[in-house]
C-alpha cells in the first residue's frame, strides 16, 4: 500500500495505471492517497525514494516460482492423460461429476 502511494506521489503516474499494474481499483488507490495526504498534513511527513527501491533478489524468486508452476502444470497434464488412458482402456470413470457426491 505504501509503495503504491509513494509511486503515485513520486512518479507522477495515474491511479488508473497503478490500478492495472497492482491489481487494485483506481478508486481504492485514490482513497489511500487522500488518506495519506490527510495524515501527512497532520504529521508533516513525506515519502522518500527509498520506499521505491526493491528489497533483495526478487527477480530470481519469480523465475523459481514460474519454473515450479510450469512443472506443476506438466504434472497435472500427465495425470489427466493417465486418467484418460485408464478410462479408454479399462472403462473406468475416475473423474467425479460436478455437483454429485459419493457416499
Amino acid at each position: 500500500k505504501q509503495k503504491i502511494i509513494a509511486e503515485y506521489l513520486l512518479g507522477g503516474t495515474s491511479t488508473r495505471k497503478l490500478a492495472i499494474k497492482y491489481g487494485y481499483g483506481h478508486v481504492t488507490i485514490s482513497r489511500w492517497v487522500m488518506a495519506h495526504e490527510r495524515y501527512v498534513d497532520k504529521k508533516g511527513l513525506r515519502f522518500s525514494k527509498a520506499v521505491m527501491e526493491p528489497d533483495g533478489p526478487l527477480p530470481t524468486d519469480i523465475h523459481e516460482l514460474q519454473e515450479a508452476l510450469r512443472i506443476s502444470r506438466l504434472k497435472v497434464e500427465l495425470l489427466e492423460a493417465m486418467i484418460d488412458i485408464s478410462d479408454e482402456q479399462f472403462g473406468t470413470d475416475i473423474r467425479k461429476k460436478a455437483g454429485t457426491r459419493q457416499s
